[in-house]
């Protein structure tokens, strides 16, 4: 199995970070590195890190994606697996992860199953997606399932950002996560960029980790990342889908704003402001129909 460097997404995670590096020093497979890369934490999530004897880099908190970022950038592995604090693997799960990259070199990124923290249910599974309406749904026009069932390792919309293991080279040439991106959706960007250019994700049923989901969002912090959800949906739209799917988002983006008109107008606001780069960003990661019509078809190997 190619060497594993765990980079820890960090902020304010004094209450749960002890639990998630308890699961990763019990692995069958141990990581070659652990390092959390914290958000400027003024709790004692470094003083945690410390009793783990593992590194603990201290940056501005620019959302989730840059702190993962950072550590791709500071790991020499082949295989990154980016983790949230509160979550907790099961033994076999970077071992299940890796063999799942081992096993084809055309895959960027391999997704684990997660259940909530009592173990009990089905919290994320197989990512599919199909048409939807405008409203009611996550991604106005398209309808992203995050629950539906695979017994196998399959391939899948995209990993899920508490817990994805990824090819450390790809995801540097992909240029990391979207530092435009708070919080939210960073995970289903860089998954479609790496499709586009012929990199699969794939889900692993039998890797699976336990997941405290917003444990650590705060409702001071709450607002953020409200707003960030909204930018970042429609910045991945503009950037990434074809022209009709783009323009779904758009209007049902416009459609939600009379309603939540804080969090939804501070995104397209920022969206806005970024227009040119965006066009310049599309045109290089170059959106096309047959990527998303074979994902609306539910990825047929």
């Amino acid at each position: 199995m190619g060497d594993i460097t765990v980079v820890i997404g960090n902020f304010q995670g004094q209450a749960v970070l002890g639990e998630c590096l308890a699961s990763l020093v019990a692995q069958t497979a141990p990581a070659a590195a652990i390092v959390v890369v914290d958000g400027s934490s003024t709790d004692g999530s470094v003083a945690v890190a410390d009793s783990f004897d593992v590194p603990a880099v201290v940056v501005e908190n620019r959302g989730l994606g840059s702190l993962y970022n950072r550590g791709a950038q500071e790991a020499s592995s082949a295989y990154v697996l980016f983790a949230n604090n509160d979550i907790a693997l099961e033994p076999d799960c970077l071992k299940l992860l890796g063999a799942a990259l081992d096993a084809d070199p055309s895959r960027f990124a391999a997704d684990a199953k997660q259940l909530d923290w009592a173990g009990s249910r089905v919290v994320h599974a197989h990512t599919t997606l199909r048409r939807g309406g405008l409203l009611r749904e996550y991604i106005p026009g398209l309808r992203l399932d995050h629950l539906a069932g695979a017994a196998h390792i399959a391939p899948t919309v995209c990993a899920n950002g508490a817990a994805m293991l990824v090819r450390r080279e790809m995801a540097l040439e992909l240029g990391g996560f979207d530092e435009t991106f708070f919080m939210e959706w960073e995970d289903l960007d860089l998954c479609w960029r790496a499709w586009l250019r012929g990199w699969a994700t794939v889900y692993v049923p039998q890797a699976v980790v336990r997941h405290r989901v917003g444990a650590v969002t705060t409702q001071a912090i709450l607002p953020r990342r409200l707003a960030s959800s909204h930018h970042n949906l429609v910045r991945f739209a503009l950037k990434c889908l074809p022209a009709r799917a783009a323009a779904r988002v758009v209007a049902g983006e416009l459609l939600r704003l009379p309603r939540h008109p804080h969090v939804v107008g501070r995104g397209l606001a920022a969206v806005a402001r970024e227009l040119p780069q965006i066009a310049r960003l599309r045109r290089r990661i170059r959106p096309n129909a047959t990527l998303l019509a074979w994902m609306l078809q539910g990825q047929p190997e």
